[in-house]
């Protein structure tokens, strides 16, 4: 991994932690060269007659807010400053406008209405004052924010941000596996790729900390710093890592051995894959991968602003046990101690993606290179234990 994409990954992980309410996460200054200025697309009055009329889905995502009118989804009542999205990808207008509308402004994906406010009457003679404010209002159609965006909220009510309805140590363990349930009300119930996340792993410094996520029936991987040296090595080799399939049933697989990649020493990776010592069950899936940087952009981050009003829903776990998917509603802290490993998902229609972990490294070439050396050295064979790719190609990129 090179500097530029490391820098990224790092930036972006720590914002993500901050949006979610995460302790001491950052967010990009002010004036960073990475900081893309919104671009007008259309400004007021409206064309001429004589102009080339534009097609009715134009027509509809450019006409001026008081015109959008769309059915609503059921969704409960937004906060008198947080619209809540109405229909596909758009977000209605406020009960009242927030200002005069001057036109539109885009920053990759997401296209935003523009207010001029006034500021409040001035005695005579002294200066008036007026802002510019922007209010989210559709994502471009063809766009992955477009697609993760409608799926989400097609797919909230009445679901909740805990993963597991129980998770427990018992007497006994880790003699003894876990007592784990999934929750059916959460967010990612039901989604492709869910069983894959370990509830439990006995090297967990506290219960939900380092977290396993199974990426091949034989990988699995967590954070590299904190876990030892660098390198090939069977330190963890028979410690116990719990599954849990779709109908409640524990499964239990031991580590044989494990690689460490510490930032700094390997190529500036971090990130412990661990081989273990049979193949997970068709009951347990996991999860399927794309690359980290190639995700954020076709999110549109970080041309756009990480304080931007535009929602962006990408699943975070974090060691207590909950997903915060950044939309109001469902938000948990996820930048604490202790949550460096834990996935960052994407989440498509029906299915959890995985891009990259908390403050760790999202999947590599060089990562797949370390579990093939794995497999070799346990005297297996690496063609069958690829990680399997998404395909994002379709989706364009905003920089």
């Amino acid at each position: 991994m090179d500097c530029a994409r490391l820098l990224l990954c790092l930036t972006a992980g720590m914002a993500l932690a901050g949006l979610t309410g995460g302790c001491g996460a950052g967010r990009p200054a002010r004036g960073d060269a990475n900081e893309t200025v919104p671009v007008f697309v259309k400004q007021t009055p409206p064309p001429s007659p004589a102009q080339t009329a534009p097609s009715p889905e134009t027509q509809r995502l450019f006409a001026p807010p008081e015109t959008v009118r769309a059915p609503a989804l059921n969704l409960p009542p937004a906060p008198p400053s947080t619209p809540a999205p109405a229909s596909a990808s758009a977000a209605p207008e406020p009960a009242s406008p927030p200002g005069r509308f001057i036109g539109w402004s885009t920053n990759g994906p997401a296209v935003f209405a523009n207010y001029l406010v006034e500021g409040a009457p001035r005695p005579a003679g002294a200066p008036s004052t007026a802002a510019t404010n922007s209010v989210f209002h559709h994502y471009l159609p063809d766009s992955l924010s477009h697609l993760i965006w409608t799926n989400f909220i097609a797919h909230t009510n009445g679901r909740n941000t805990r993963i597991w309805s129980v998770r427990s140590h018992p007497p006994g363990w880790p003699n003894r596996p876990p007592v784990v349930q999934w929750n059916t009300n959460g967010l990612m119930w039901g989604m492709k790729g869910l069983t894959g996340l370990s509830p439990c792993w006995e090297m967990e410094v506290n219960s939900g900390q380092v977290p396993v996520t199974a990426l091949t029936r034989r990988h699995g991987y967590t954070r590299g710093h904190s876990m030892g040296p660098d390198g090939f090595r069977t330190s963890f080799a028979g410690k116990r890592v719990w599954f849990l399939d779709a109908a409640n049933r524990i499964v239990e697989v031991k580590v044989a051995r494990e690689v460490v990649r510490v930032y700094k020493v390997h190529k500036r990776e971090d990130y412990t894959l661990l081989l273990f010592d049979r193949d997970l069950p068709p009951g347990i899936e996991p999860l399927r991968v794309t690359d980290e940087i190639d995700t954020w952009k076709r999110l549109g981050m970080p041309a756009l602003p990480y304080n931007s009003p535009a929602p962006r829903p990408v699943f975070l776990t974090e060691q207590g046990g909950h997903v915060s998917a950044g939309i109001p509603g469902f938000i948990v802290p996820t930048g604490k101690g202790g949550d460096s490993g834990s996935p960052n998902l994407l989440p498509l229609p029906g299915e959890l993606v995985f891009f990259g972990g908390r403050m760790t490294t999202g999947p590599t070439a060089d990562m797949q290179r370390d579990m093939d050396e794995l497999c070799r050295l346990e005297g297996l064979d690496p063609a069958r234990y690829p990680m399997q790719w998404v395909d994002l190609s379709a989706y364009p990129t905003s920089f």
